[in-house]
């Protein structure tokens, strides 16, 4: 297993070879910041394209699939207020927190069309469709 610190590593040196690279290429007389800089310039675009693929597999971050937000009341802004988070992994899941009352509604699947929530029953939207 990689540690987390190597993609760290590749990430800061893309960007060194970059910036160094740039530097020489632009600040040398032309042949030698042409055969120095060049090269260097060129080899970071690779050490970042890498160390940026690699995203969240690298760190070793997990997805908690128990995670729900907290029961909490929101602010009253004079209108119904809401939140809705979407999972991105699978099983795609949404959680409803309603702002009047704190209940936590799930869904399956992607943001609903229309939700009432159970907790207080207020409509908290009505989308049709499109």
């Amino acid at each position: 297993m990689r540690s987390v610190s190597s993609g760290w590593n590749i990430l800061i040196s893309g960007w060194a070879c970059t910036l160094i690279g740039t530097g020489i290429l632009f600040t040398m007389p032309e042949p030698t910041g042409l055969l120095v800089g060049t090269p260097l310039l060129i080899a970071g675009f690779p050490l970042l394209l890498v160390a940026l693929s690699r995203g969240r597999q690298a760190s070793g971050e997990k997805a908690d699939p128990n995670w729900s937000p907290s029961p909490e009341s929101l602010p009253d802004a004079g209108r119904v207020m809401y939140r809705v988070d979407t999972s991105l992994d699978k099983p795609i899941r949404t959680s409803i927190l309603c702002g009047a009352c704190g209940e936590v509604g799930w869904a399956d699947g992607k943001k609903p069309l229309r939700y009432i929530c159970a907790g207080c029953g207020i409509l908290l939207w009505n989308e049709e469709e499109e």
